[in-house]
């Protein structure tokens, strides 16, 4: 998360729904909510709240998160968000 989702997205939050673990590497499916209240991913506010599904997947080293691959539906959030 970067601050400019904070800003435009101050309700956002990230639901874990189920976390694996192999190795050194975590695979996460969450759901991700909230509602814009300035632009956001080039859309302007409309009062429209999002709930998406998204699959991650961290690699760990020395007890820290070294990269993140993230997938979700973006036509699907461009469709909650422009109502």
């Amino acid at each position: 998360m970067q601050r400019q989702d904070v800003d435009a997205v101050p309700d956002l939050h990230w639901e874990l729904q189920e976390l694996l673990f192999d190795g050194d590497r975590l695979a996460a499916r969450l759901v991700n909510t909230g509602t814009p209240v300035k632009p956001w991913l080039g859309v302007a506010p409309t009062g429209a709240s999002f709930e998406i599904t998204e699959y991650a997947i961290y690699q760990v080293r020395d007890g820290r998160f070294v990269h993140m691959t993230a997938l979700h539906d973006a036509g699907e959030l461009r469709r909650q968000l422009t109502g």
